[in-house]
């Protein structure tokens, strides 16, 4: 994956979220407990984007870190 695609692929989702998600974002990403199971999730959304070329809305954005959050509970 190139830094040019990382870079689209970020923009893309910070024009599509809401603050609370993108703070929520920025925690997840740097709290200690980065988990395999995140990382997953990040790379199969990534995969999705690159094969149908669209970005998640801030409502799925929404959902998706909110189950991610209550599986590392």
């Amino acid at each position: 994956m190139t830094t040019e695609i990382l870079k689209e692929k970020i923009h893309s989702l910070v024009d599509a979220s809401s603050e609370d998600v993108l703070e929520s974002v920025y925690q997840l990403l740097q709290a200690p407990n980065y988990t395999t199971a995140f990382k997953n999730v990040l790379n199969e959304e990534f995969e999705a984007y690159q094969k149908d070329g669209e970005a998640l809305t801030a409502s799925q954005m929404d959902v998706l870190i909110k189950q991610i959050l209550c599986t590392q509970k």
